[in-house]
């Protein structure tokens, strides 16, 4: 298997990483209860919880180019990063009796200056929606509380490639392809 030719970070992994930390630390949880959704052939856990799931991703803005030389002699590559700014829905399920609270705070915090100090410097909250209770039937047919908030998160993706760079330029040679006639001849 060949190097990759491109790499990335400030990924959504990341983001799901302080994200989680956020709420751990803001609603008084252990880390095993905010779980990344939608885990396979995993049973949820035990008691309340916080699942987030990323929705939708969308573009913000045109790329941030930034070419970097190297001391390499020529024609050497120097790496290229490209960032992208882009908002990530994430949906934010709050499980448990407390889930009503949780939702309250959680919807508070990602619109006020407390969740954009906390997740700085790898993302930023825009904003977070209204919560709606969404409540769910478990195996035992009984039902489980839960509220919906989706919350749009800011973060810019840095994609870096290998570009050559010329550093020094030999002789040009200038031809003169203009048609007869097309234009007036140079003095």
């Amino acid at each position: 298997m060949t190097a990759p030719v491109a790499t990335v970070e400030n990924t959504l992994t990341d983001v799901y990483t302080v994200l989680g930390a956020f709420i751990v630390s803001m609603l008084g949880l252990n880390p095993g209860q905010v779980i990344q959704g939608y885990p396979n052939r995993t049973a949820m856990p035990l008691g309340p919880f916080v699942a987030m799931s990323g929705m939708l991703k969308k573009r913000l803005r045109t790329n941030v180019d930034n070419y970097q030389s190297t001391t390499d002699p020529a024609p050497a590559p120097g790496p290229v990063t490209s960032e992208q700014g882009q908002q990530v829905t994430i949906q934010l399920d709050c499980y448990g009796p407390a889930s009503s609270d949780w939702s309250d705070i959680l919807s508070t915090l990602l619109r006020d200056n407390v969740g954009c100090l906390a997740l700085a410097p790898k993302c930023q909250p825009l904003y977070a929606d209204d919560p709606v209770r969404g409540p769910l039937t478990n195996a035992e047919l009984q039902y489980e509380d839960r509220w919906i908030i989706q919350c749009q998160i800011q973060y810019n993706p840095i994609t870096t490639t290998a570009q050559e760079y010329a550093t020094v330029l030999g002789p040009v040679g200038i031809t003169d392809v203009t048609p007869a006639g097309f234009a007036p001849a140079a003095p």
